[in-house]
């Protein structure tokens, strides 16, 4: 098994891409901390993976205390972290405006700051916060590690609203940047890039706007949340051990760059 021996941490792992990660993961042999802002998410997805040793912890990552005090529980309960994955994100926040969207074809105009604030606060603000976290624990234990940030097509191609473009593109930054620090200490630190998958977020988009984007998929099929994990394990696993600072964007093609 690829991953046996590692503690692993998936951010947002109660539905969607985090969850199919964390099965991922575990089927590979690694023990899994899940977090999500909804702890009952988190267990209901510990519940379900194969192995033993998992735990769930809720956590809201937009929460620098908060998400110092949950990578103190998972040190208490693991001992170290070799994987994180900042999975947890949201496309949408309150006030963003975009019910305009729809009827006018501008966000822009119609967004809050505390709309455009709070998507930063939680795509981008949390990876940073974690990162720091995770990486606190793999230099004190000296034993390298991997980081899988999940960015978006919509961070390469800016396809998309114009604050979860923006968090999406910060990450492709954050990761590199990361990356080139950390990688003398042995941590590797990469990106992921999805497409449009087929999860609970993607569940709110219309399809009128879904079918369009699937006819231009040379795939012609919208992703499977599998289709992300099985790309995960292969940038935490050393079958990727010369990879970092690099972006993978499986998407069946929709942007091709």
């Amino acid at each position: 098994m690829r991953l046996e021996d590692r503690i692993a941490v998936v951010t947002g792992g109660g539905s969607g891409i985090g969850r199919a990660i964390a099965q991922a993961f575990a089927a590979e042999g690694a023990k899994v901390a899940v977090t999500d802002v909804k702890g009952d998410t988190a267990e209901e997805t510990v519940a379900a993976l194969p192995g033993e040793g998992h735990r769930a912890f809720e956590n809201d990552v937009s929460s620098g205390p908060g998400v110092v005090a949950t990578f103190e529980a998972i040190d208490a309960q693991f001992g170290r972290v070799d994987i994180l994955v900042n999975n947890a994100g949201v496309d949408k926040t309150p006030g963003d405006g975009f019910d305009q969207l729809m009827k006018t074809g501008m966000l822009l105009v119609h967004m809050s700051d505390e709309g455009f604030t709070r998507m930063l606060e939680i795509n981008v603000n949390g990876v940073f916060f974690c990162s720091r976290e995770a990486v606190k624990l793999m230099l004190r234990e000296k034993r390298g590690g991997a980081i899988v940030n999940l960015s978006s097509i919509a961070g390469l191609s800016a396809q998309g609203t114009v604050h979860y473009a923006a968090s999406k593109s910060a990450v492709l930054g954050l990761t590199r940047a990361c990356a080139r620090e950390l990688g003398p200490h042995g941590i590797r630190v990469n990106a992921l890039c999805p497409g449009v998958i087929d999860t609970p977020m993607a569940a709110a988009i219309p399809e009128a706007a879904i079918k369009p984007l699937v006819g231009a998929t040379p795939l012609r099929r919208v992703g499977q949340p599998e289709d992300i994990a099985a790309a995960a394990v292969y940038l935490v696993s050393e079958e990727s051990s010369f990879v970092t600072g690099q972006w993978l964007s499986p998407n069946g093609g929709l942007v091709m760059c």
